[in-house]
């Protein structure tokens, strides 16, 4: 064939008909005969064929139109193959695009698919867009009967692969915003003989461990838009992989949508899997440097103590225990409180974002000036006009804007998300992406996945991380969404098994916070301060740690043991930065010994954090490391004793209620 494009090890080949897009670690070919693309062959780096040529039907389609091949009326037209490098950005690594035009005649509809594909990666990502002169067929509501009228296309496939004899689906993994009403964060599914399926990843093996798995760009499941109640339909040995993140009903005649990115990854074994997804969400989402962020709203009370004079204490304070942002959080705007937004609906005008004057003087000149002096970075709390669709984001943007330039703000906590529609989506994205390019990428947000629709945590992250989950100390309100270490560790433990760490905001509430009229009738061993201090402040430390207090109002002793493990995150987080994080041991059940791995696949420093849950029963413990190999190890903090460390395996010795950070030594 002949080459249309190369760059590195990249090579993208076109000739009758015939389109492959490959680099050293895999190659996709397609068949372009029908004027649109339908998956012949998806090779890997050893030459193992993962696809099947006998796929009946075209890799992509959307609902409720015809797509290629489906009748003998319709035929397609592909009118132009291109490929181009593209430059990376904070939107993605630098990477080979392919683009693919193709024109649907009968009703005049263009449809565009782009593929992206990364030098010495075995990803290629998809995404595509719907330009129609006509609706999608069909009845779009639930209260219809859906076999009244079957559309021609009964869902959105935005990629598709039929799959060689000997690979099949093995494991759906399904994600849940809202963490404010659960925390079953991570929905495993064993996959045996269900057609359809619900997740962000599906993982398709052999026996041996070969396979690749379909990633979804989109938000948690239970978060979406789209008409179809499934993310993957199985049909035979044919994988379809679903959600545009378009509702039928919101196509416009003559307007172009484009849909959420699609990517497909290969890998040799089950543990390379893992060690490649999180590869690659670092590579395509820019790895972000780990920070130590405080938000007051964990004490309970931050509206309450909300003055000028207060924000200049908590500012000294958090520059005493080490902390590098502060994040003023709601009520400082002129505005009043979020409850006008979501409780009253209020319409938000600019001015519900100016500085109060009742509570701060119309300014943080003072404040920023003691932000300065302490040495600490000033964040800033928003909620964009979710009940508006966030039609006013060019606005929304130059205040945020303005507040950077003015003040020096550079870390924007978005609030208060609700993307019911593709306008209030693609409005969003446009407020966090031009603010992104018009502060060159100073400006980065903390997007917060407690309620509403949210994006989640495969969406927009090139534009920040997740504050993780609201879990308070100062009530016993509702049991089970209050902050508990157990609650927390298993929450970060079930996400780090698929996502990095390094993406999240957890939690470091203080027992200064506590009022003991609430736990009075709770027994002492399932309370919170159960748990050592020390043992509840290292659950974060291999993420983000967000000191969840307002630090000018604890204890002395409380400012001493952050300030320590501050002054360690410090010391240890560019060698963490360089590390793949991974959950061992037991799942977190309040009698397991469960940890984190930070693995340098390099071998440099590589580091381990050990916890014993209060009702394990061992005194000892192994750790299997897969693939560790003959590495040493020495305690740097915690609790417990180092017994031994051989070929892959940790054994230690903790207490009850013990935590152990260890670090590699050559």
């Amino acid at each position: 064939m002949k080459k249309l494009f190369s760059y590195e090890d990249v090579a993208v080949f076109y000739e009758n008909d015939t389109l492959k897009i490959s680099n050293s670690c895999f190659s996709r070919t397609f068949d372009l005969s029908s004027g649109a693309p339908r998956t012949v062959s998806l090779v890997n780096a050893a030459g193992r064929e993962l696809a099947s040529a006998d796929k009946e039907s075209a890799d992509f389609a959307f609902i409720g139109m015809y797509s290629s091949l489906k009748h003998e009326k319709i035929c397609w037209q592909l009118e132009n193959v291109s490929a181009c490098f593209q430059e990376g950005s904070f939107r993605d690594a630098a990477c080979v695009q392919v683009t693919l035009d193709m024109y649907e005649p009968f009703s005049e509809t263009k449809y565009k698919r782009v593929y992206f594909i990364y030098p010495e990666f075995p990803v290629l990502g998809v995404q595509n867009t719907i330009t129609a002169q006509v609706q999608p067929m069909g009845y779009w509501t639930t209260r219809l009967e859906k076999h009244t009228f079957v559309p021609n296309q009964p869902e959105s496939i935005a990629d598709s692969i039929c799959c060689a004899e000997d690979i099949a689906p093995v494991l759906a993994v399904k994600f849940r915003g809202r963490t404010d009403f659960t925390n079953e964060l991570v929905v495993e599914k064993q996959v045996s003989d269900e057609e359809h399926l619900c997740g962000n990843l599906l993982f398709c093996s052999a026996a041996s461990g070969e396979g690749f798995c379909f990633i979804q760009e989109a938000p948690p499941s239970e978060e979406r838009r789209d008409f179809e109640t499934y993310d993957f339909r199985l049909s035979g040995k044919e994988i379809n992989s679903c959600s545009w993140g378009i509702h039928p009903s919101e196509v416009e005649r003559g307007k172009t949508f484009t849909g959420y990115r699609h990517d497909l990854l290969l890998y040799s074994s089950e543990e390379e899997r893992i060690l490649l997804l999180k590869r690659f969400l670092k590579k395509r989402f820019s790895a972000k440097p780990l920070h130590i962020m405080v938000n007051p709203w964990g004490c309970g009370k931050f509206p309450e103590y909300l003055t000028e004079a207060f924000l200049v204490d908590e500012f000294r304070a958090s520059g005493e225990i080490g902390a590098d942002f502060y994040q003023i959080d709601d009520q400082w705007q002129a505005g009043g409180g979020l409850a006008n937004l979501l409780a009253f609906n209020r319409r938000i005008r600019e001015d519900y974002w100016h500085i109060s004057h009742e509570k701060l003087n119309g300014t943080f000149a003072p404040i920023i000036a003691a932000a300065e002096k302490a040495g600490v970075k000033p964040a800033l709390w928003m909620a964009p006009s979710c009940n508006a669709s966030y039609c006013d984001w060019q606005s929304f943007a130059e205040q945020i804007i303005g507040y950077y330039r003015e003040y020096g703000f550079t870390n924007f906590k978005i609030d208060a998300v609700l993307i019911r529609s593709k306008a209030a989506e693609d409005n969003l994205r446009a407020l966090l992406d031009h603010v992104r390019t018009a502060t060159d990428g100073a400006v980065s947000f903390n997007l917060d996945t407690t309620n509403g629709q949210r994006p989640g945590y495969f969406l927009f992250m090139e534009y920040g991380n997740i504050f993780l989950e609201n879990r308070y100390l100062y009530t016993w309100r509702e049991k089970a969404y209050d902050y508990h270490p157990e609650r927390t560790l298993r929450n970060l433990w079930e996400l780090t098994c698929y996502i990095n760490p390094s993406d999240l905001q957890i939690e470091i509430p203080c027992a200064s916070d506590m009022d003991p009229e609430y736990f009075k009738d709770i027994p002492a061993e399932e309370r919170p301060d159960f748990y050592p201090a020390e043992y509840r402040a290292l659950i974060p430390f291999f993420a983000n740690i967000l000191i969840w207090t307002a630090p000018s109002k604890i204890s002395e002793e409380e400012k001493q043991l952050l300030r320590s493990v501050c002054t360690l995150h410090k010391k240890y987080r560019e060698a963490l930065a360089g590390c793949e994080i991974f959950s061992i041991g037991c799942r977190p059940s309040g009698a397991s010994y469960t940890g984190f791995w930070a693995r340098n696949g390099k071998r440099g420093k590589s580091f381990l954090l050990l916890f014993r849950e209060r009702n394990a029963q061992e005194e000892r413990f192994t750790f299997d490391l897969k693939s560790c190999g003959e590495l040493s190890w020495r305690p740097v903090t915690g609790k417990g004793t180092l017994l031994e460390s051989g070929n892959d395996t940790v054994t230690v010795e903790m207490p009850p209620c013990g935590a152990l950070l260890l670090e590699s030594c050559s």
